[in-house]
């Protein structure tokens, strides 16, 4: 019989030298060569496609796995694979890479994206973030059908689960470099996103449900090269040849004319009121119908996606684990190109910065980093003994698990998200019981990590029934369980905003007014924007802007 006191010590041995396994693999800090594994003269189509659906089995129940061995398995599994005999696709680099500045691109030499040989650190966790991406994809869309619902579906995922935080910023500087550079799956895991990383993704999101986006940016002038310069502003998803509205910052669509459904980019270049409709006390709206005209498009794409041996991947898997982990740079900014109107400047086209800055800036400011992701993930790596079930207990991270669990879609039942959120809210008493045993400085460090894995389950509980629609609950773990109980906690502004949408589909418009209009958090000239549109929301039970 597993003791909680067992876990404790478990516990204590790896805090010390370990989050949660997220931002690197342990069982290695640089690449295993791929020529330790000896490629295979004649291996059969089947066998070939065992080993690369076993690698994507293990990413896609890795909270089943200890994340060190998974990794390695992933690994060795994927150039077994990629020494059988794969058939080669046709691939050639994306011309608009070379437009990237040279401080981004030289750290990307041409044979890493043309190569097929894979990286024991960087690949399988590139795959497993995709593999959340693409299994949360499905799961938010389920039955739709309709383009602009699954699209809408998506966004309104990505504002509610991902509570916004004003770090990293869109483009860093000297002044304000940033320190929460996080990859996907670790933005996933924290529940917590800057507008930057909540636009990523969204449109990581939308590509995973078979749609197109782009970043949309305005234009700052030419730098000294005479290269037009792009800053971003907010995502688009394109469909039947228009340029749909997402404002991340805001945790809303923009509005259509006369505040009906969502605008697309044509409507907001010949309707001047679309945009000032954005507008509240204290702050106009940053873009205005005349900029919409000579808007520049960003494709949102990281060096691996833009690489050969990812293609290779992406074509060779089938069924349900087909993933979309390839992107067309080119492709999609000629989409873009007819669904934006035009003024008289040719429209101007590059890749988005974002996600080739956060490689960057991983590796410039690697202290900051861990600091942060031992502040963000550090409660995911609790392990306790499972409640009681039909076996003999085991440990597990009930935190982790519910996060891993709710990306896939598994909510409900003994191995749902919500059963593991339960459990990583212990009694005060065996809380006590157990620390009760330990020295008086680890018990210190361990009540305090065990606090911030009780208010993380307590606050994505809530989350997760209203998004279920479960709106009495989730006013109980937004709003008393979270807001009254940790006022100041990091998860109260999120829980403010949060709690406001479950009070205005309750109708109950004065509560969540009340909470929109206390909202200083980065989102708040769009908490205030709904709090104005909460009559009208109201009166539709529905708390949409």
């Amino acid at each position: 019989m597993i003791r909680w006191m067992g876990a404790w010590s478990v516990l204590v041995a790896t805090l010390l030298v370990a989050v949660v396994g997220c931002q690197e693999s342990p069982s290695a800090t640089k690449s295993r060569p791929a020529e330790t594994v000896r490629a295979v003269a004649v291996v059969p189509a089947e066998v070939r496609k065992q080993l690369l659906d076993g690698a994507v089995g293990v990413l896609r129940r890795l909270d089943d796995f200890d994340e060190a061995a998974a990794y390695e398995q992933v690994f060795d599994r994927l150039n077994q694979w990629s020494h059988a005999g794969v058939p080669d696709v046709g691939w050639e680099a994306d011309p608009l890479i070379e437009k990237l500045p040279e401080a981004l691109r030289s750290g990307l030499p041409p044979e890493a994206l043309a190569g097929s040989i894979f990286d024991a650190v960087e690949d399988p966790t590139f795959l497993r973030d995709q593999r959340w991406l693409a299994d949360l994809a499905a799961s938010i869309r389920k039955e739709t059908v309709d383009d602009l619902e699954i699209a809408r579906k998506l966004f309104d995922w990505t504002v509610r689960s991902l509570a916004l935080v004003s770090d990293p910023p869109m483009q860093p500087t000297p002044d304000n470099p940033g320190d929460r550079w996080l990859r996907q799956g670790e933005i996933l895991l924290s529940g917590r996103a800057s507008a930057a990383q909540r636009s990523w993704i969204f449109l990581e999101l939308v590509r995973h449900a078979g749609l197109k986006g782009v970043m949309l940016a305005t234009r700052a002038g030419a730098d000294d090269s005479g290269q037009v310069a792009l800053v971003p502003w907010i995502p688009a998803v394109l469909f039947n040849g228009e340029a749909w509205l997402f404002d991340p910052a805001y945790g809303m669509p923009i509005p259509g004319p006369g505040g009906e459904g969502i605008a697309t980019a044509r409507q907001a270049f010949e309707d001047p009121t679309v945009l000032q409709a954005m507008d509240v006390e204290g702050r106009r709206y940053p873009v205005r119908a005349e900029d919409v005209g000579r808007l520049g498009v960003l494709i949102a794409a990281s060096p691996a996606s833009l690489s050969r041996r990812m293609l290779l991947v992406e074509k060779s898997l089938v069924g349900a684990n087909a993933m979309s982990l390839s992107v067309d740079p080119t492709g999609l900014a000629e989409a873009a190109a007819d669904a934006l109107p035009r003024g008289e400047d040719a429209l101007v086209a590059g890749l988005w910065t974002f996600p080739w800055e956060c490689e960057r800036m991983r590796g410039e400011r690697k202290s900051q980093l861990q600091a942060e992701l031992a502040r963000e993930l550090a409660p995911l790596s609790v392990q306790l003994p499972e409640p009681a079930g039909d076996g003999p207990p085991r440990l597990f991270r009930p935190l982790f698990t519910a996060r891993v669990r709710e990306l896939r879609g598994e909510l409900d039942g003994r191995g749902g998200a919500k059963f593991a959120y339960l459990a990583a809210r212990p009694s005060e008493a065996k809380i006590r019981g157990f620390l009760a045993t330990m020295p008086p400085q680890q018990a210190d460090i361990l009540r305090q990590l065990v606090g911030q894995m009780k208010e993380d389950a307590t606050y994505f509980l809530g989350v997760v029934t209203l998004g279920e629609g479960e709106y009495e609950a989730a006013i109980d773990f937004l709003d008393r369980m979270t807001l009254e109980e940790s006022p100041d906690g990091r998860w109260a502004d999120a829980a403010r905003i949060n709690a406001a949408m479950a009070y205005a589909a309750s109708d109950q418009p004065e509560k969540a007014r009340s909470l929109l209009e206390a909202d200083e958090s980065p989102q708040r000239f769009g908490s205030r924007l709904m709090a104005s549109r909460l009559p009208e929301a109201a009166a539709e039970n529905t708390p949409s802007p």
